[in-house]
């Protein structure tokens, strides 16, 4: 009854309620089973609550009722966290237990290590990601366009979206998003304003983000006037 409950209230009760929930199943001498441990690590990792992420992890793996999820979720929660020794030794120890290092966690380690500014770290999990066989997808892709982005890499920015559009998945809206903040960054305008053109040519339709992103690339690089031709014009469609 409780690993239903949990499981199918994990969105609408608050944190402290559901853990109360399962703290009260544990007592009740009821057993968890693996999906019920994996959906509260991902309640608590999400919520910054690493030291019962962690002290639950480990009462999963003793039971022996870990899986890949469940080291994806850890890991996640490490790398929100900051938390980089241990989100290593997780993998590590995902390894050590048989799990191949899934896609999940590569994004859950190159989001963390991107965010933080190791550019190094980065760099080898993105080596190391490609050594393995692991194919990216767009998360993948996006989070190296958002970080190169932001460090100035534009000759980096170049070279992955060639991979991706020569063997990748193909851009999608948050890529496309993405590159238009990084090529602001760049003061590459008029390539950020024919990004916006080549979505409408896909058939991608622009959201709210992409002409904040050009509007904010715009008034970055001077260019104050065509901002507020954008503003205007995006007040007039209602964006």
């Amino acid at each position: 009854m409780y690993n239903c409950v949990i499981n199918c209230c994990a969105r609408a009760l608050p944190v402290d309620e559901l853990s109360r929930l399962f703290d009260e199943m544990l007592r009740c001498g009821f057993a968890p089973n693996t999906i019920t441990f994996n959906v509260m690590l991902d309640v608590y990792g999400k919520a910054g609550l690493l030291k019962k992420a962690r002290r639950l992890f480990w009462m999963a793996r003793k039971r022996g009722l870990v899986d890949v999820v469940s080291y994806n979720t850890i890991i996640a929660a490490y790398g929100k966290s900051k938390d980089f020794k241990n989100m290593s030794s997780a993998v590590r120890k995902m390894e050590f237990n048989g799990f191949s290092v899934s896609l999940i966690a590569y994004n859950s380690m190159l989001d963390a290590y991107g965010k933080d500014g190791q550019m190094e770290k980065f760099k080898n999990v993105l080596q190391r990601m490609k050594e393995s066989g692991c194919a990216s997808d767009h998360y993948t892709y996006n989070i190296v366009f958002n970080v190169y982005g932001e460090q100035g890499w534009i000759e980096e920015v170049a070279d992955v979206l060639k991979e991706l559009k020569e063997y990748g998945p193909g851009l999608d809206l948050c890529s496309y998003n993405t590159l238009i903040k990084a090529y602001g960054i760049a003061g590459m305008i008029e390539d950020a304003v024919a990004l916006v053109k080549e979505m409408r040519e896909y058939e991608i339709e622009p959201d709210r983000v992409t002409y904040i992103n050009l509007i904010t690339a715009l008034q970055k690089n001077d260019k104050v006037l065509e901002a507020v031709k954008w503003s205007l014009w995006m007040k007039q469609m209602g964006i």
